[in-house]
């Protein structure tokens, strides 16, 4: 397991915005919404390296409309995009299409191409985007049924009215370990447990989709010191 350790959140931003920067123009990036990566976006919507490369939107809840304040897209939107002073090209998923037509619109912006940089967050129970435990883990993309879990802490955590959640679209971890680069960021508090969890536990026979990544040499675990302690 590849983990480094940061100071704080503003070192760790700094670091990722370093390494965007050095991607090529029009690389394919792979982003998560919620509140891990809000310290890297704002950081990155200071510079103008977004303006040069693509970005694709790791998940989105089923039958939830974009507009609605905790949608996927709409945090993306308001945590980093519409920080820019400048254009950003989002590729991202319609929580009214279906897979297959979500599967093609991904697929055809890939152009045969594999995504060069992936970031992620882990949920209170492991999972990464909408990659729930218990999930394939040999699927491109797929549609999942939600953890009790992810419900109740998205439900609470991101929207501010009532809202059913039931399934979600992901990025399957198939596509993710086919990436240039791959980030796994823990830096809250909150993620002790399953931080400890992750570095304890066994890649080769696991259910949870934050452990069962961590076997793969281009994939790293960014965290913040005060997991540690």
């Amino acid at each position: 397991m590849k983990c480094t350790a940061f100071d704080n959140n503003a070192a760790l931003a700094e670091q990722v915005v370093s390494e965007l920067q050095a991607l090529k123009p029009h690389s394919r990036v792979l982003i998560p919404s919620g509140s891990t990566p809000r310290w890297i976006y704002d950081a990155l919507a200071a510079t103008k390296i977004a303006e040069r490369l693509t970005f694709f939107a790791l998940d989105e809840w089923i039958n939830v409309p974009s507009e609605s304040d905790g949608s996927c897209l709409s945090m993306i939107n308001q945590d980093f995009v519409r920080k820019c002073a400048h254009p950003v090209q989002l590729i991202h998923f319609d929580p009214y299409a279906s897979t297959e037509q979500n599967i093609a619109h991904y697929n055809t912006a890939l152009n045969g191409e594999e995504f060069d940089y992936v970031i992620l967050g882990v949920g209170m129970n492991g999972h990464i985007g909408l990659n729930e435990p218990g999930v394939s883990f040999d699927e491109d993309y797929l549609q999942t049924k939600l953890d009790e879990v992810t419900i109740n802490v998205a439900s609470h955590k991101y929207f501010s009215g009532d809202v059913t959640l039931t399934e979600g679209i992901t990025v399957g971890l198939n596509k993710i370990i086919k990436a240039g680069k791959v980030i796994v960021i823990i830096n809250h508090d909150a993620k002790k447990t399953i931080y400890q969890d992750i570095v304890n536990g066994d890649a080769q026979h696991t259910a949870i989709p934050a452990i069962y990544i961590k076997q793969f040499p281009h994939v790293n675990y960014y965290i913040t010191k005060n997991l540690q302690g």
